[in-house]
């Protein structure tokens, strides 16, 4: 079975393939990706959704840490902020190591 995420990775890969709409008119092929690429998108969303229901968690988009809500409204606080400076932090600090 495929996670929300990789639905939503998929969505954005056919999403990339579609040329700005200042471009020009759409083709057959890029309206059929972006309808595609929707149905991903409402696919990874109703997964998380019956994942929520049947565990009471989801996952924050922001920072990918799981978390524990009675409502799908809102996250409580789980330090969000701080774990995505801590992860660019990381990313920053391999790359200089890279060179």
């Amino acid at each position: 079975m495929t996670t929300p995420s990789e639905l939503r990775v998929r969505a954005a890969e056919l999403e990339q393939r579609v040329s700005p709409l200042t471009a020009g008119p759409r083709t057959d092929d890029e309206r059929m990706w972006l309808e595609k690429a929707s149905a991903l998108r409402a696919e990874a969303d109703q997964a998380d959704e019956l994942d929520w229901q049947r565990t009471g968690r989801i996952q924050c988009a922001d920072c990918g840490t799981s978390v524990r809500t009675r409502t799908l409204e809102s996250l409580p606080e789980h330090r969000c902020t701080e774990r995505q400076r801590a992860r660019r932090e990381r990313e920053a600090a391999e790359r200089t190591n890279e060179k």
